[in-house]
């Protein structure tokens, strides 16, 4: 299903995939709507830049939690939208006090053609800001998200970001990954960004074996994909190398506003 701002797509086991359509595809987060007995799950909430929380509660009537898997402005401008907000305690002065520099949209973003301009024409990239959104709890290494009749550990995964988390449901063997890992180049030179780190953190993942991951962009995969993904990046690929040269690579694709 599509409305105007989203695309919403079920999985299996009461989880949906929310994009916002008028993003770019290359940089569309993936927004999971996970649906509990008692509580109801967002993980991460996009650019922000149509209600998202209304497009939620269009689809359910339970209290929902919040959580980023990291700050980045992508993943972390809807926040403010929701009353329980949630995410790693390193993540939480980015939050309180989100700017270019903290949510890294500056350096190169700010120039990109990152929103249909036919859907969003007084959109000024200069002028984009994240909205500060304090965190109303803090989530760390060991830490269980329950939602009445399932439950999430959460990891620490840093690397990408130094406060990215994943959320792990051992009774399914589902990963919501955020950005350590998706299946796509990955994004390990930004300035709080540590090479070394994301690799003990993609061994860590492919020791846990998980079924399915849910990435913070693009599809959805399995434990063989993830082994490709892994092995390749361990040997020095699958890995964007030079974000400008690779932003230009995406802009000029022909399908750029694709669903």
């Amino acid at each position: 299903m599509t409305t105007q701002a989203h695309r919403i797509q079920r999985h299996a086991e009461g989880i949906t995939r929310i994009t916002e359509t008028g993003v770019v595809p290359w940089l569309r987060c993936n927004i999971w709507h996970v649906r509990g007995r008692d509580r109801d799950l967002v993980i991460d909430t996009g650019m922000g830049l149509d209600p998202l929380k209304a497009t939620i509660m269009a689809e359910t009537d339970r209290p929902l939690h919040a959580i980023i898997t990291h700050a980045h402005f992508d993943h972390s401008a809807g926040l403010h939208e929701f009353d329980h907000r949630l995410g790693h305690p390193s993540e939480a002065a980015v939050m309180a006090g989100p700017d270019w520099d903290n949510t890294v949209y500056g350096g190169g973003w700010e120039v990109a053609e990152l929103v249909n301009p036919a859907r969003y024409p007084h959109f000024d990239p200069a002028t984009y800001k994240v909205t500060p959104a304090p965190l109303t709890g803090h989530l760390d290494e060991g830490d269980v998200v329950d939602l009445g009749d399932r439950a999430f550990q959460v990891l620490h995964l840093p690397g990408h970001s130094p406060g990215s988390i994943g959320l792990w449901e051992p009774a399914t063997r589902t990963l919501f990954s955020g950005d350590a890992v998706y299946d796509g180049q990955l994004l390990d030179s930004l300035p709080h960004s540590d090479p070394e780190v994301l690799m003990a953190t993609l061994e860590r993942i492919q020791d846990l074996a998980p079924d399915v991951i849910h990435g913070g962009h693009f599809r959805s995969f399995g434990q063989a994909r993830l082994d490709e993904i892994i092995k390749a990046y361990l040997a020095g690929g699958q890995r964007i190398e030079d974000l400008h040269a690779w932003m230009a690579t995406q802009r000029a694709s022909a399908a750029k506003w694709s669903e």
